[in-house]
């Protein structure tokens, strides 16, 4: 495995010394990405006189994957233009879904946003899996949360069905719900969750909003007469409540909260 970073360290070295002089500090950072271009294109000596594009754009799938392992493996950052070239095949995908293991976050991240970036579908029912079992770890556990939600009709169904059982990982799946199409089952969740969560409305009111359902409102008017609200949980409620065609326009006074004394500048 040949360090990319390294060599790109030596040869914007180089640039600098046979440029000396031309530019500004400021001209030099916005020239970053031309001189990282230009270094992609460059033969070197290192790869056998291939440039770094040609190098992993001649390499077989699996020999790509096994230098993401190594990488990671071994606390080397990957090389751009081997992320690249992975997002560029269509035929990786279920290699990269093979190595999506708890076991291994930064791998799994790396792996994830490959297949995210190459429009991976397959890949979704594993993504659920590792999420359920309650072993991913926070960046992955986000991560996976996060692409689920661009997904959510393809996972609704069986969250529903496990979500009474799911534990400390309601918090992802609830945000995964909110992007889902009308479902009876779905807005009864939401709905709990809200009412359960008094100490984070605004959370859970975003996700009501955000799901569309306009039986929130009624949950939403009683929830903002609470003379104790905070000034965000009043702010979003209030959104919400607008949202769904609603209006209130009573005068609350929060001149001692602490939120509103920030956004205020006091």
């Amino acid at each position: 495995m040949i360090d990319i970073d390294n060599l790109f360290e030596k040869f914007l070295r180089k640039y600098l010394a046979e440029n000396a002089g031309k530019y500004t500090e400021d001209q030099l950072e916005d020239k970053i990405s031309e001189i990282f271009g230009d270094f992609g294109k460059t033969p070197l000596a290192e790869l056998e006189g291939k440039s770094p594009v040609d190098y992993f754009s001649e390499k077989k799938d699996e020999e790509l994957i096994e230098e993401l392992k190594t990488c990671v493996l071994t606390g080397v950052s990957p090389s751009d233009f081997l992320c690249d070239e992975l997002e560029r095949r269509n035929s990786v995908e279920d290699g990269l879904i093979d190595c999506v293991n708890p076991e291994n976050d930064e791998l799994s991240v790396y792996c994830v946003n490959i297949l995210n970036s190459i429009g991976s579908v397959k890949a979704v029912k594993k993504y659920l899996e590792i999420l359920l079992s309650g072993k991913a770890g926070d960046s992955l556990a986000e991560l996976i949360t996060e692409t689920l939600c661009d997904n959510a009709d393809l996972v609704k169904d069986e969250i529903v069905e496990k979500y009474d059982q799911a534990g400390e990982i309601k918090k992802y799946l609830v945000e995964i719900l909110a992007n889902c199409s009308p479902d009876d089952d779905v807005f009864g969740i939401l709905r709990d969750e809200f009412l359960s969560h008094k100490n984070e409305i605004a959370l859970y009111a975003s996700y009501l909003t955000k799901y569309g359902d306009d039986r929130a409102l009624p949950l939403f008017e009683e929830a903002i007469k609470d003379d104790g609200i905070k000034y965000a949980d009043f702010k979003e409620l209030k959104l919400g409540i607008e949202e769904f065609g609603g209006e209130y326009s009573d005068t609350r006074d929060f001149s001692s909260d602490k939120t509103f004394k920030i956004i205020k500048g006091n």
